[in-house]
């Protein structure tokens, strides 16, 4: 079993959100509560025998120009995107011991699986 701790959806700069209301002090508060957040994770986990995963968006925060994180004007507000999700799944891949990627290579006596026209 494995518990992801949350990602910091910022980065160094968070004057993007400055027209929501964000300031440099509700920015602080914000990762204070992140941290303990993620401390809570990480004990619960470790009581039960859980893994950790720790995704980080590091370059790919709020307000980059290729940032994982969905912004306060989009569907899902602070939720990551397509690839911060990819991201969250890698973590959890490296987190896990022993784990290595599944691969199927056929033999020369099979043949590839054949889709149908609904995919």
């Amino acid at each position: 079993m494995l518990v992801n701790q949350y990602y910091s959806p910022f980065g160094s700069s968070i004057g993007c959100l400055a027209r929501y209301g964000m300031t440099p002090a509700k920015e602080k508060v914000l990762l204070s509560r992140l941290g303990e957040l993620n401390t809570v994770l990480s004990e619960g986990a470790g009581a039960f025998g859980f893994g950790v995963a720790a995704p980080r968006f590091t370059g790919h925060e709020l307000c980059t120009p290729d940032s994982y994180v969905q912004g306060p004007s989009d569907p899902a507000p602070m939720h990551p995107d397509a690839a911060g999700e990819l991201a969250i799944a890698l973590a959890d891949e490296q987190a896990l011991p022993g784990l290595s990627p599944a691969v199927v290579t056929p033999t020369p006596s099979q043949s590839p699986p054949q889709r149908s026209a609904l995919g």
